[in-house]
């Protein structure tokens, strides 16, 4: 029986198009997760890889401040990050850095003190300074800290497509449905779209395992927060991505045809080929400060 790494009717097609090149509006999509361990940060990191494959510019922003780690994944040291813009006042476009795979980085560092301890000036400073960054790029992926504490929310609200990653354990399913909970109930998210990592069959098809796994959450999502999450696929299990993050390179430079890579390349298609609708109106800064005074509110 053929196997669907990605699968073929989650979503429908649509006229293409790009934030950056016709608007000066990149897409803005959050990767995140319920809980750590599922693979997200390695989903952004090849996610955006694939994008780049595709000729489209990306831009990653690196903000889970606690465990940053996408540095590494690229095998590459930045001489500035987001600590220096956050205490020191870098300018953000400084703190961008080439890697050799065509995506333009802003890299975190592990343990600096949590975005929740900024002034609401602060932030609209570097939300001011994203904006006038991201104009030149048709996507800019945000990988965020794993939970619903406050950076995450924040991140997470500020993008106009959320990408939660999950796989099929009940855990990760029931952390998903939090997240997704909080942002709905809160930040009256509409636009939430799903993956299944990381996905083992054993004796039983994956393509089964992941629906099953997806299902239970959206129908719960459905059910219960009244959003439909799209389903956009899964990745299998592949000794490939261990490999790859064991010697500190993606999985899309060495293992190009492995088929966790094929699958994240399909995975990249399908988002890029289909429209992500109606752009943020009034520029991001002012969709970001209103996502703040909303923080604020609460």
């Amino acid at each position: 029986m053929s196997q669907t790494w990605v699968g073929e009717d989650a979503m429908m097609d649509g006229d293409v198009v790009y934030g950056g090149g016709k608007t000066g509006i990149p897409r803005v999509m959050s990767i995140t997760s319920g809980k750590g361990g599922v693979g997200k940060t390695n989903t952004a990191v090849n996610l955006a890889i694939a994008f780049a494959e595709r000729g489209r510019r990306v831009l990653l922003m690196d903000c889970d401040f606690g465990l940053a780690n996408v540095d590494v994944m690229f095998g590459i040291r930045p001489p500035q990050t987001l600590e220096q813009v956050v205490l020191s006042n870098l300018p953000l476009k400084e703190a961008i850095v080439e890697t050799p795979h065509g995506v333009s980085l802003i890299a975190a560092a592990s343990g600096i003190e949590s975005l929740a301890v900024l002034s609401v000036e602060q932030r609209i400073r570097m939300c001011a300074e994203l904006e006038s960054v991201a104009r030149g790029y048709d996507y800019l992926l945000i990988d965020t800290q794993a939970g619903i504490g406050p950076d995450v929310m924040y991140f997470n609200a500020v993008s106009s497509e959320v990408l939660v990653v999950i796989t099929p354990e009940p855990t990760s399913i029931a952390d998903a449905y939090a997240l997704i909970k909080v942002l709905v109930g809160h930040y009256g998210e509409t636009k939430v779209s799903l993956v299944v990592n990381n996905v083992s069959g054993f004796d039983e098809d994956p393509e089964r395992v992941a629906r099953r796994a997806a299902t239970r959450l959206m129908n719960s999502c459905e059910r219960f927060l009244r959003i439909r999450v799209s389903y956009l696929g899964f990745i299998p299990h592949d000794a490939a991505v261990s490999a790859a993050i064991l010697r500190n390179r993606p999985l899309l430079e060495i293992f190009p045809t492995s088929q966790s890579g094929l699958s994240l390349r399909r995975l990249a298609k399908r988002v890029d080929e289909v429209s992500e609708g109606p752009q943020v109106r009034g520029g991001l800064q002012l969709f970001f400060q209103d996502i703040l005074a909303r923080q604020v509110a609460l």
